[in-house]
């Protein structure tokens, strides 16, 4: 993270330690395509959801979906350039999700004095179960994680090394290409400018010249904000996430109220993939325990570092650790707090490499193979975490259910709309079928000459219909009008 010319510089002064972060680059790289691999459809629910936005870029240069659209015209080139789209979104999104261990990097390089902390945290990330779970789901947020760690760094070298040009206009751009990939990481992002300015200010740490600068990325953002939802409010339907979030706070915390939609015989479409009804919790972490071992590790190393006045890696960690406190907040609804909680790969990178490299150089003085052993076990967790989330990740279609859909495309009926009974093939669908899906309702009838439905072949509808299609797995229905 510097100029060409230092870089230059660099590079020949440090052959060796360019090469190792450049191979576990690669180790990411490969790991999560490999991940992607084992199977030729995109996995999770949201898997096709990419495959449609993408599609519709290069057919229509329009999206579906009004979603922030940084991320949707980068699969896009890589679709391009590769000549199939599931290929290039698979591509795309494991190269610029390794991509975040380059910024993690040189920013704990820099604040663990030495490039063990740096190397630390790129395996942390590599190896990061709710990293992987968001990659292979959550696509936009992943993606938006490398925007997020660049962010971070140069937030952190503006509070240390002055109010640099370069480094102001660097925070300002990764913040907004943050803003343009997905709303959460764009909102942990503002959570980091926000306590970076408290705890800047309160410790004193170039107070004048990094409020000058807060100030300045804070100006920029709230434009980017103003003209992102005014002039193009398709696209940034995201922004209204964070009203919808603090409704369901406020009427589950305080009202009693319930936050999730009542349920119904037919699934919406979603906008994005992001919102309620996420069907997964802290476990995906470790649990509870995991979350407060590191929160508390985070503490213990704060208060430390308030000890011995170490005023840089105080004012990260104490951000990083109140950020996971807050992201985890046990009062958040329980179908906003898992999605939240696989933010947790930020703070855990941050608190867990400082902390574990700075025990490896107290052991090394003494016995360095010992210092390397604890390195090795304490990474071994999250290998191994990585390794049983990966086993669980799958698509939600196999091959005879793929085949169905494709085989039942003919048989659809102009002017159509699918309510989709199956809970993960929504996205599948309507990519296959190019065809609108929608939740049962009478106002289908009044907007579409033909309502249909998608159900396993075994299950019958609720409502008189008339069989159009019978597959292996999957049956396709006319349904009639006789809703109230």
């Amino acid at each position: 993270m510097m100029g060409f010319q230092s870089f230059k510089f660099y590079m020949k002064k440090n052959k060796i330690e360019l090469s190792l972060v450049f191979s576990i680059f690669l180790l990411g790289f490969f790991f999560y395509l490999w991940i992607f691999l084992r199977n030729k459809f995109l996995p999770m629910i949201d898997g096709p959801y990419y495959l449609i936005q993408v599609r519709s870029l290069l057919s229509t240069g329009e999206l579906v979906y009004g979603d922030p659209p940084l991320i949707f015209y980068l699969l896009s080139f890589f679709s391009l350039l590769l000549g199939d789209i599931t290929l290039g979104v698979k591509v795309g999104v494991s190269l610029f999700c390794a991509l975040s261990t380059i910024p993690v990097f040189f920013l704990m390089k820099r604040v663990g004095k030495g490039t063990m902390a740096g190397i630390i945290s790129m395996l942390l990330v590599i190896f990061s179960a709710p990293y992987i779970r968001m990659i292979t789901d959550f696509m936009k947020n992943a993606v938006g994680i490398t925007f997020l760690f660049a962010f971070i760094y140069y937030l952190h070298d503006l509070a240390f090394s002055g109010l640099k040009k370069r480094s102001l206009i660097l925070a300002s751009f990764f913040v907004i290409l943050t803003g343009l990939t997905h709303i959460l990481d764009f909102g942990v992002a503002l959570l980091f400018l926000a306590l970076y300015t408290i705890i800047a200010t309160v410790v004193n740490v170039n107070r004048r010249s990094f409020l000058k600068a807060a100030g300045i990325i804070a100006l920029i953002t709230c434009i980017f904000v103003f003209i992102a939802s005014t002039f193009f409010s398709f696209l940034f339907t995201d922004f209204n996430k964070g009203l919808s979030f603090l409704n369901a706070l406020i009427l589950q915390r305080v009202m009693g109220a319930p936050t999730q939609p009542s349920s119904n015989l037919g699934l919406y479409p979603r906008s994005k993939p992001f919102g309620p009804n996420i069907p997964f919790s802290v476990s995906i972490v470790g649990g509870w325990g995991v979350i407060l071992l590191i929160l508390s590790f985070g503490v213990i190393l704060s208060i430390y570092l308030w000890k011995k006045k170490e005023k840089e890696p105080l004012l990260l960690l104490t951000v990083a650790t109140s950020i996971g406190a807050i992201i985890c907040f046990p009062l958040i609804p329980n179908n906003w707090l898992g999605r939240f909680v696989l933010m947790m790969v930020i703070p855990t990178a941050i608190i867990l490499s400082y902390g574990i490299s700075k025990i490896y150089n107290l052991i090394k003085k003494s016995k360095f193979d010992v210092s390397l052993f604890f390195v090795v076990i304490c990474l071994a967790f999250f290998v191994i975490q990585s390794i049983t989330i990966t086993g669980s990740i799958r698509p939600t279609i196999g091959n005879t259910g793929f085949n169905d859909l494709v085989n039942m495309k003919s048989h659809i009926p102009t002017d159509s709309i699918i309510v989709v009974f199956e809970q993960g093939l929504y996205y599948w669908v309507q990519y296959v079928g190019e065809v609108d899906i929608g939740r049962l309702s009478p106002d289908l009838w009044q907007s579409y000459s033909h309502v249909l439905g998608l159900s396993v072949k075994d299950r019958t509808p609720q409502i008189p219909f008339k069989t159009i299609f019978v597959g292996n797995i999957f049956k396709l229905v006319e349904l009639q009008q006789n809703l109230e």
